[in-house]
């Protein structure tokens, strides 16, 4: 039963607009190599877009979104060191980039180090208060510090301000079923799998929670349907319950 993200890559590409409005000034070889690095990381070929950057800030070392960008490519090429040490210098010239703060938290969560993923999402809110996402993420870390009253206000906030994933669903879901409120949790893995109908860890923990509930038959349908979707260790269940 563990917290779950429902996305493929960890650090995401957002915030660069910026740089059309804040930094003009540039030169254009510095711009033009940035939009190529743009239109590599929009094709998700990374390595390609951080040789681009690079190029970038060989023209001009102040090119602040060639900073962002690049450490949105290390972050998701799993090159930790260098992305932390671009995202630590935007922010000492930008310290209003709501985003770089936010993916530095994905980044200090990629590595386990939650306090500090707390205190960057925690920035990222203060900075846009409405950052649904990083109230959800905030949550996540919160829940691998074992603050589960403080991941369950993080998610509840997220969910207050119109995020509708799967994922934040189920990880609310996960947190009421430790705090033994098996009913909501059930309500919670319903609405992820009205949403994402294709997610296995859903009826799976739907399941569990059905059998607490012992309401045999509709975890059995739920198990089953998530074995069907590839969650083996659904398995185990049914051969212990129900064969």
């Amino acid at each position: 039963m563990g917290s779950s993200r429902n996305r493929a890559t960890r650090v995401r590409f957002a915030g660069v607009i910026f740089a059309a409005v804040l930094f003009l000034s540039c030169q254009n070889k510095a711009k033009e190599e940035n939009r190529q690095g743009l239109h590599y990381l929009r094709q998700g070929q990374y390595e390609q877009a951080i040789a681009e950057f690079t190029n970038a800030l060989l023209a001009d070392n102040n090119w602040l979104p060639a900073y962002y960008n690049r450490a949105v490519c290390y972050a998701n090429t799993g090159q930790y060191k260098e992305a932390l040490n671009d995202f630590n210098y935007m922010l000492a010239h930008y310290p209003e980039h709501a985003e770089s703060y936010f993916n530095r938290g994905i980044l200090f969560e990629n590595i386990g180090v939650y306090p500090n993923a707390i205190k960057d999402y925690s920035q990222a809110i203060q900075l846009h208060p409405n950052f649904a996402t990083a109230y959800h993420y905030r949550g996540i870390a919160r829940f691998y510090t074992r603050d589960y009253e403080g991941a369950l206000a993080d998610y509840n906030k997220a969910i207050e301000l119109g995020l509708a994933e799967a994922g934040l669903y189920f990880n609310r879901g996960v947190v009421r079923q430790i705090q033994g409120d098996t009913e909501s949790a059930i309500k919670d893995y319903s609405e992820a799998i009205s949403v994402d109908p294709s997610g296995a860890r859903s009826y799976y923990n739907r399941g569990i929670a059905y059998l607490k509930q012992g309401e045999t038959g509709e975890a059995q349908k739920d198990l089953e349907i998530a074995l069907r979707l590839g969650f083996s260790k659904a398995a185990d269940l049914l051969d212990t319950y129900f064969r």
